[in-house]
């Protein structure tokens, strides 16, 4: 029920120093944003490492990490994972309670996964806020 749309390969790396023992980030790899979000047209993997590096990072604004969650949990169910895009929807919908996408998106997954009562609930949740839901995902 999703389509897969990313094809050329890339790496990430984050910057990491050690100070007094423990780690912190550093600087995101500056494209760390667009292969989250699917511009980078980066491999599935890739895509799931930016956007867990954009969650990680510890300084995100709400507004960020709900895309993030938003497009690992999307990443994770294009690549047949909706157990794990499940709770990736949720965060992203915890940041965004107006996000029509991430509930229709955990709509499908819970299809998939025999949850017809929890998916017919984020159907109604997502067509509630963004009553042309249906028809955006269906192009």
């Amino acid at each position: 029920m999703f389509t897969k749309i990313r094809t050329v390969a890339l790496g990430v790396s984050v910057a990491v120093a050690l100070s007094g023992g423990a780690a912190r980030a550093q600087a995101l790899h500056p494209h760390v944003e667009e292969w989250c979000d699917g511009r980078g047209q980066v491999p599935d993997e890739v895509q799931i490492s930016a956007c867990t590096q954009l969650i990680k990072a510890g300084n995100s604004k709400p507004e960020r990490l709900n895309l993030a969650y938003f497009y690992r949990g999307l990443t994770y169910a294009q690549t047949g994972r909706c157990k794990l895009a499940i709770p990736d929807f949720t965060a992203a919908i915890r940041y965004d309670p107006k996000d029509s996408d991430s509930y229709w998106s955990r709509h499908v997954c819970k299809l998939e996964l025999g949850d017809t009562a929890g998916a017919a609930a984020d159907r109604k949740a997502a067509i509630a806020i963004d009553p042309r839901i249906e028809e955006q995902w269906s192009h």
